[in-house]
Order: structure tokens, then sequence, then C-alpha cells
């Protein structure tokens, strides 16, 4: 071989190995860096410092298995290319060698951030987030190379994609199991989902929508016999028709917000104008709920288990499923076929919010499923003009709208007026326009019905009016249009950011997107609705609440964009990056109900960067509330969303979207270069806010590898290291273990922790000594343990008593 081949053969094998060496010497850097970021001293050699801390001979074993393990992978790729190509192994060597160039993000962001804290070693540094992309946020660099490298090497998946009936039934027995336990019981339901609750205990119970009996809980309460109360409520509907239509007689005055009789009695509830207490939400899922309760009531009087919702959950769990069928069918008639419609309707169910909203009582949800089932039907569906039956089943279920809540009046009205242009463009006979005409006019006479029975008013907005709050203006309009997708507490794009890709599916060229282009009227109308509400944000509800039923068209627009990545593996990488964060996120609000209600609680977990420097926070009263740069971060928003769909379009079009990693450092720059600027506005914060740091005296603080509650650490199995910094060094910290299991640590035989608690002194092992710019000193010492137990074990901390 000549010495220009070994040197052509050399280079090869560097550009493919180099990069697992560098980026695990980076991974060793990083860990160095975020030993000494838990420092409080201005260091003047802060990067010294930390590279100092490296041990050359772990850097070194990391190193070599690293590299080992990219040399077995790069051998895989070769052969594998080798196999579908026919060339020969040095070009199979040759053509793969740049394969996990990807690699590279991590030391770039490594270097990035040795910078930022070469130049201002103290918080915020220079350039706050790429340190936070090396510490506590670094599981978004990693999503970025495995996204790289899925889209690079999947290979193309032909598996048989489940039918609608399948992704419901999927879907089912994924709410059923993960519903939890609390929501099960009566008392499990906060915010407005007891209202709805006791609305339909007063329906299956006594066929009246007067809640005033309904003060127990429903196994004390006597139902009426069904004879007597379908009576009464029959004469009370023809009483109360003849009032009307005497009234309606006299004029609209007669029957406007001047005849409203109903008064406020509490939050959301009224007493009616002959009496009774009522609230103000729309008796719609109470009705669905009714009958389901009743048999629960007998069920739990049989078991003698009161206030468990067991019947009624199920059915609510199966309505969630159905909505996850239906976007299904909404993504796979829009065009993008079976698969892609699965994969986003699969993501759509366990995502927030359809997945917290699979076992509460909220209107949303049914609001999602009807839009995702009208737009289907009126946008995608062929008009048989012989079928009368699908359009009469198209008037009922948009006849039903009114009565999940007043906030769907609008978006009812332009649906309705889709359909009939629908309809009279397919030229369907009259009584096929009367089955779709007909059940809307029944519905908006018994909605008129139902506030002139309450309130003496006819207006849609009557209870609202009668408890006080008008629901709907323009003081927060502003705020809750950009807040219900942006907000850094209630806007659900920071948070599930997959749906960032949707807007891409509005420019795509083609007649399916032109059709579902279609759907933006009614979207907006509603979207425009909500964010015109004085709580936009929607009051004690988990993420997502307000703007759950615009998400299957979303998701539909999504499944267009995931069509496109099958050809382009560019937007597939980008694909797996968002959905992975959205995943991330899921899970962590999953297993924090409270950070579910108000996503400041998340963003406040993180150590290095505070989020709400980059995510406008929109829930003010007024513009003027605002926090400086909060235009700029929502410039910022938009220039993302803008650049994702114009960049979506160009790849649907093959002028873009081919090369993965180069989209990924595109986009990776994009965002670097966005917070970079928006960094310019100094956070809240004044110093890095560790989560697992446990305050043990004054001056000595301990940084727990576990949940830290309070004073208490929760340690689950497996390793963990005690980093603690002092002024003073201590010898030894005493430690209090409490639980079932066993301690280990170096140089010690195994610990068992017996049932009235272990208690021990830790030894600490000094891992520097640190001097500030100021002649301030500090002492950083860590001590490791493992614990070997079937459930997490306690652990309290504190100094050893002096016994000299």
């Amino acid at each position: 071989m000549s010495a220009a081949a070994r040197r052509s053969g050399a280079a090869i094998v560097v550009r493919a190995l180099a990069p697992f060496l560098f980026y695990s010497v980076a991974r060793d850097i990083d860990a160095a860096l975020g030993v000494l970021l838990h420092t409080t001293l201005d260091l003047p050699d802060f990067v010294a410092r930390a590279l100092g801390l490296l041990d050359l001979g772990d850097v070194a074993r990391h190193a070599v298995a690293c590299t080992v393990a990219g040399a077995a992978l790069w051998t895989a790729v070769a052969a594998v290319y080798r196999r579908a190509t026919g060339c020969s192994s040095r070009d199979a060597w040759a053509d793969t060698a740049s394969s996990f160039a990807v690699l590279w993000l991590r030391p770039v962001l490594t270097g990035l951030a040795l910078v930022s804290l070469a130049m201002r070693p103290t918080y915020p540094y220079a350039f706050t987030l790429p340190v936070a992309l090396t510490q506590d946020w670094a599981i978004a660099t990693d999503l970025a190379i495995a996204a790289v490298v899925l889209a690079v090497f999947l290979p193309a998946v032909r598996v048989p994609a489940p039918g609608a009936l399948g992704i419901g039934f999927i879907a089912f027995v994924v709410y059923a199991l993960a519903t939890p336990e609390s929501a099960r019981r009566w008392e499990g339901h906060p915010g407005n989902e007891p209202k709805t609750l006791r609305m339909a205990v007063a329906l299956g119970q006594g066929l009246t929508l007067d809640v005033e009996g309904v003060s127990a809980g429903m196994e004390a309460l006597t139902p009426r016999p069904l004879g007597s109360a379908a009576t009464g409520a029959a004469r009370g509907l023809g009483r109360q028709s003849v009032r009307m239509l005497a009234a309606l007689a006299h004029g609209p005055h007669a029957v406007g917000a001047d005849a409203i009789r109903a008064t406020r009695v509490t939050r959301q509830t009224i007493r009616g104008k002959e009496g009774g207490v009522f609230t103000v939400l729309a008796p719609g899922p109470s009705m669905l709920v009714a009958p389901l309760l009743r048999i629960d009531r007998a069920l739990n009087m049989a078991r003698g288990t009161p206030g468990r919702l067991t019947l009624s959950l199920l059915a609510w769990n199966a309505l969630a499923a159905a909505l996850v069928a239906a976007v299904f069918l909404l993504a796979r008639d829009a065009g993008a076929g079976a698969g892609a419609a699965a994969v986003v309707a699969g993501l759509t169910a366990v995502f927030p919010p359809f997945l917290f909203y699979s076992y509460q009582f909220y209107p949303e949800m049914l609001g999602a499923l009807v839009l995702a089932l009208a737009l289907r039907a009126i946008l995608l569906t062929p008009w048989d003009r012989e079928r009368v039956w699908r359009v009469a089943w198209l008037g009922l279920l948009l006849a039903s709208m009114p009565w999940l809540h007043q906030k769907f009046l609008p978006v009812w009205i332009v649906l309705v007026a889709m359909a009939v242009v629908r309809a009279v463009d397919a030229l369907v006979p009259l009584r096929t326009l009367l089955a779709l005409l007909v059940p809307q006019a029944v519905s908006a006479y018994l909605f008129a019905l139902y506030n002139y029975a309450i309130t003496g008013s006819v207006r849609p907005d009557a209870l609202y009016l009668a408890w006080g709050p008008p629901g709907v203006s323009s003081a927060r309009w502003g705020q809750g249009l950009l807040g219900l997708g942006l907000d850094a507490r209630y806007g659900l794009l920071p948070y599930v950011p997959v749906y960032l890709l949707a807007a891409g599916g509005l420019l795509l060229p083609g007649p399916f997107p032109r059709k579902l282009r279609w759907g933006a009227v009614p979207v907006a109308v509603y979207y425009l609705t909500v964010a015109a509400a004085d709580n936009w944000s929607g009051a004690v509800c988990n993420l997502g609440r307000y703007i759950m039923p615009v998400l299957p068209w979303a998701a539909a627009l999504l499944s267009l964009v995931l069509a496109v990545a099958r050809s382009r593996r560019a937007v597939l990488a980008l694909f797996f990056l968002l959905a992975g964060l959205s995943a991330i996120v899921a899970a962590a609000l999953w297993n924090d109900p409270h950070a579910a209600n108000d996503c400041a609680l998340l963003l406040a977990r993180g150590a290095i960067a505070d989020g709400n420097v980059y995510v406008p926070n929109l829930f003010i009263r007024a513009w003027s509330d605002g926090a400086p740069g909060l235009w700029a971060r929502i410039a910022a928003w938009l220039v993302i969303v803008g650049a994702l769909a114009w960049w979506t379009r160009r790849a649907a079009a093959r002028r873009a979207g081919e090369r993965p990693l180069r989209a990924m450092a595109v986009v990776g720059a994009l965002v670097l270069a966005l917070t970079l600027a928006l960094e310019r506005w100094p956070p809240a914060r004044t110093a890095p806010r560790f989560p697992d740091a446990v305050e043990v005296a004054p001056g000595l603080t301990a940084f727990v590898d576990g949940r830290v509650e309070g004073g208490r650490a929760w340690l689950d199995p497996g390793g963990h290291e005690i980093l603690v910094r002092t002024r003073e060094p201590p010898a030894a910290l005493r430690a209090r273990f409490e639980g079932e299991g066993v301690v280990r640590m170096a140089a010690r035989p195994p610990l068992v922790i017996p049932a009235a608690g272990l208690e021990l002194d830790l030894p600490l092992e000094v891992v520097t000594v640190l001097r500030g710019r100021r002649g301030a000193s500090e002492t950083l010492a860590r001590q490791r343990l493992a614990v070997e137990a079937r459930g997490p074990v306690a652990l309290r901390l504190s100094t050893v008593p002096d016994v000299r």
C-alpha cells in the first residue's frame, strides 16, 4: 500500500472515530464542570480549576471504551452498507466514515460552555444555555444526537397500521390502566368536575338540573321514581315553553339581559328565577354521565364502596379513546396515510392534554371529539345524496355542541354554515338538508328554553350574566391569543413542542392540505373565543385544557408533515427530537400533578437556566405588567414557528430536508442565536437553583443525587453521590437512613437498615478547596454510596456533634 493510501486510510479512521473520542471527553468535562458549578465563589480560574478535577485515568478509560464501541458500530454500518450497495469494503468504510458526525454536537456545546465560563464564571455566565445543555438540560443534546442517528439508520418500517377500532381499543386499555387511583373516587376530582358530577347526580336521580338537594354522597340520596320524575320533567318543559313563547311575543326585550331574574350564590352557581340552585355550566357532559352514575351508585351500595366511580370513569376513558380514533381517521383521510396517522394519534394520546383529560370530566375532551368528527365529515368525506342517515348523524353531532359548554356556540354556528354550504354544493335533496338543519333548530330552541327556565332570559350567556363575570371580553384577548400557545405557565407549545411542526402542514402543497386548510376557519373561531375569556389559561386544570378542541386538526397537519418525512430524513430527525422532548415533559408532568396544573413549577426545576428567560410569561392583567424582553421572547418563538413551516414546505418540494445532520446544525444554531439575544434581559435568579440541595447547617449544603423534600432526601435503589459545599470542611456528616434495604459504601461492609432506622457517620472525600477573588473560600467534598431496596429509602443529614 502506498504512503498516500495509508494517509487516506488514516484520515478515514480519524474522521469516523474522532467523534466518539471527543464525545466521551466532553462528557467527562461536563461532569467536572457540574461539580464546580456548585460553588458560590467568583473564581478567577474557573475553567482551569474545573479541568483540574478530571481524573486522567478515568478520562482515558472512558475514551477508549467509547472509541471501541464506535469502531464496532462503524464496522456494522459499513457491513450493512456494503451488502446493500455491492461496493468494496474500502469504499464502504470510506462512505460510512461520517455516519456518526452528529456526536460532535456534544463537544461543540461543551466548548461553548467553557468559553462562557471563562468569560464570566459567575451566574448567569456569559452564555447560560450552553452551560445548561451540558448539565441538567443535557438530555436535549442527547435527544438531538439520537434523533439524527435514528433518522439516518432507521430502515423503512412496513408494518400494517391498525385501523380506527384497533387504535381506539389500545387507547382505551392505556387510559383505563393509567387512570390514577385518586380519580376513581368522587373526592379526587377538583375544579369544575364536582359541579358536573353533582348535576349528573341530580339528573340521574331526579331528572332535574337543580343541584340544591345534592349535598351528600350519591349513595345517601334517595332516587325519585323514574315515572314521577319523567312526568315532572315533562310538565316543567311544557310549562316553561308556554311561558317562554308568551314572553317572546312581547319582543326581544322581554327575554333579553334585563329579563334575568336569577341571582348569584357562589362561584359558577346561581339561584334560579323560581328557586333551586343551578351551575352555569352547560349540562351536556352531565347528561352523558348521569345514567352511569346511577349504575355506579347501585354498585357502590352493593359492594359497600361509597363514592366510587367505576362505570362512569370507564365510559369517560372510552370517549377519550374514541377521540384518539377520531384523530387517526381525520389524519388518515387528510392524506397522511394509515402509518403516519397511527403514529401521530398514538403520540397525541399519551401527550398532554389528551392524557390528563382521559379521566377528568371536562367538556373540552368532548368538544375535541365533536370537532374531529365534524371536520372529517364536512371537509374530507364524500357526500352521497342517497345516504341521508350520514347527514342526519352529522346534524345530531353538531346539535350537541351548544350543550357541551357555552364557548362552543360560535364554532357551532360556523360548522353548521360550512355543512350547509357543503350540502348545497353537493346538490343534496331537500330531505337531506332538513336532516341537517332540523336538529340544529330543535337544539337552539331547547337551549333557549334551558336558559329561560333558569334565568328568565333566552340569551345563550344568560347563566353567566346572572353569575356576574361576562366570561368573554376583549380585556385580555391579546394575552390569551398568544398565551394559549406560548405562555410559560399555561401555554402548550413550550411543553409539547412536537405541535410546532403542525404549522408546516398548513403550507404543504397538494389537494389534501388545501382541504384541511378550511378547518382553520372553525378552529380560529373557537380559538379566538377561548382566548377572549378572562381566565383563558383555564381555572384549576391541567395543561392545555382550553386549547384541546383544536388539537385534532393540528394533529392532522402534523401527520402530513410526518408523511413528508418518509422521504426527507431531516424532517424525520426533527420530528424525533420534538417528539422525544414532548415525551420527557409528559412524563415529568404526569409524575408531578402540581406542575401539570402550573408549568412554572416545572421550569423552576432547571438548575442552571431560567426557563422564563426563553419562554414568554403572558399570564398578566395588562401588557404593561409584562417582564422586560416579553416581546422579544414572543418574536423568537414566532420566528421558530415560521422557519419550521417554511423549511417543511421546501422539504416537501424536495428543495431541502435531505441531510439530517445539516438540518439539526442549522436548527441548533438558530436556537442558540435566539437564546443568546434573549439572555440580554437578565433572569430573576441570582444563582443556580439545585433542586437536590439540602441545607444541613449554616454554611453547609449537601447536594443529594435523589429527590429532596424539605430536609429529607429519597434515594431510589442504585448508586448515589452526595456532594457537600461548606466553608469549614467537616470530616464527616451524620446520616440517618429510614426504610427497608441495605446501604453499601467503599471500604465498609454492607449495612442493613433496621426497623428503627440506621444512623452512621459518612466520611467525606475532599474534592477541591476553592478561593474566590475576594478571599472567601469554600470546600467541595463528596461521598458515594449504593442502596439496595425494593423502594425509595429516606435519608436525613446533620452535622456530627462536637464531643470535645
